[in-house]
């Protein structure tokens, strides 16, 4: 046999390998954090969420994924308005910020009545909201004064709701709010660059979501969609928490097959001193047109201190809660989505 011959015989021979490196794996592929038999629940449609090491109690972290058979583009414009990406049964009430916010975008969000009454004796250190001192210090002068100390602890959070929101886009920097209310006082932008400093998962291209949320905001892409939420969040076992959240969406021309979502916390008024949701919409196949999606999210949560072990492991029950939690998200939008898709489907007479 010449060499011509077995170099044709060699191509014939390794050409569906050469072929295989050259076409990108699925991304749940990659997730080896996931291990196999996660892997494979998910692949048959199922939601799966599992805890992530942390590098302190004070941190939660989890990795999420869902399968839907829809089209990235099909789930892509159901969240363009993005006031949500996935789906939520806790959210009682809600609203956008114009820009610049306006006292007309807060004016259905109040104070749970327990919250409205412990603000008249919140001072730093000792308070059941999260709150900067000087506001602690204006709540309780003004509410002294007042007989119905709830419309007034509404209004003064409105104001203050609405004023933080534009020092937040006027600052490139975005220092976030200081949280004097527990044993120390913390500064929530430190909280979250160091979520933000953490590495990502084994298969979760951290690239897209350094540039969606790089500072100063002169360095993110042109592309970069972002709006900014109030939210009433009513989660079962916690009290109802305010929360200020930011949502930015990026499909850049680098990732054809991916799209990326992220969602920052502002602000929360209990709980929370820090939080970002990093959700990959990826191609289940990395085809053009193919009709089916990953859905994965890395969740990061910095809280006030969380004990554990003992009698008062408040961390373990908080973690296995939050991952049911998420498990139950997963499964909801998958459900959501695919009766959108099927609603779409009969409307339209065809695929959309």
């Amino acid at each position: 046999m010449d060499r011509t011959h077995l170099s044709l015989v060699a191509i014939a021979l390794f050409a569906p390998a050469i072929r295989a490196q050259a076409t990108p794996a699925p991304l749940l592929g990659t997730l080896t954090d996931l291990g196999a038999k996660r892997a494979a629940e998910a692949e048959r449609g199922a939601a799966v969420a599992i805890t992530l090491d942390a590098p302190d109690k004070t941190e939660i972290a989890m990795l999420g994924v869902v399968k839907i058979p829809v089209r990235r583009a099909f789930y892509l414009d159901r969240v363009q308005n993005l006031t949500g990406f996935l789906a939520s049964e806790t959210r009682s009430a809600a609203g956008f910020f114009a820009h610049p916010a306006q006292p007309g975008d807060v004016s259905s969000l109040a104070l749970e009545q327990s919250d409205a009454k412990s603000l008249e004796k919140c001072k730093p250190f000792s308070c059941d909201v999260k709150l900067p001192a000087e506001m602690m210090a204006k709540l309780r002068s003004e509410l002294a004064k007042s007989h119905d100390p709830a419309p007034k602890a509404d209004s003064i959070m409105r104001e203050w709701v609405v004023s933080y929101v534009n020092a937040y886009r006027a600052d490139s920097s975005e220092e976030l709010v200081v949280y004097d209310d527990t044993k120390r006082s913390v500064r929530s932008s430190e909280a979250f660059r160091e979520l933000l400093s953490e590495p990502m998962p084994a298969g979760i291209d951290s690239q897209p979501f350094s540039q969606m949320l790089a500072l100063p905001r002169s360095a993110r892409p042109p592309e970069v969609a972002s709006r900014i939420s109030w939210e009433m969040d009513r989660l079962s076992g916690l009290k109802p928490t305010i929360e200020v959240v930011e949502r930015s969406i990026y499909s850049p021309s680098t990732h054809p097959n991916q799209s990326f979502l992220a969602t920052k916390l502002l602000y929360a008024s209990h709980y929370f001193e820090s939080q970002i949701d990093y959700i990959t919409v990826a191609d289940a196949e990395p085809s053009p047109g193919d009709s089916e999606i990953y859905l994965v999210i890395v969740r990061r949560q910095k809280f006030d201190d969380l004990p554990s072990g003992g009698l008062f492991n408040i961390r373990g029950k908080a973690v296995k809660r939050l991952r049911d939690g998420l498990r139950a998200t997963l499964a909801n939008t998958r459900t959501e989505m695919m009766k959108a898709f099927a609603e779409s489907v009969k409307a339209n007479g065809d695929e959309p």
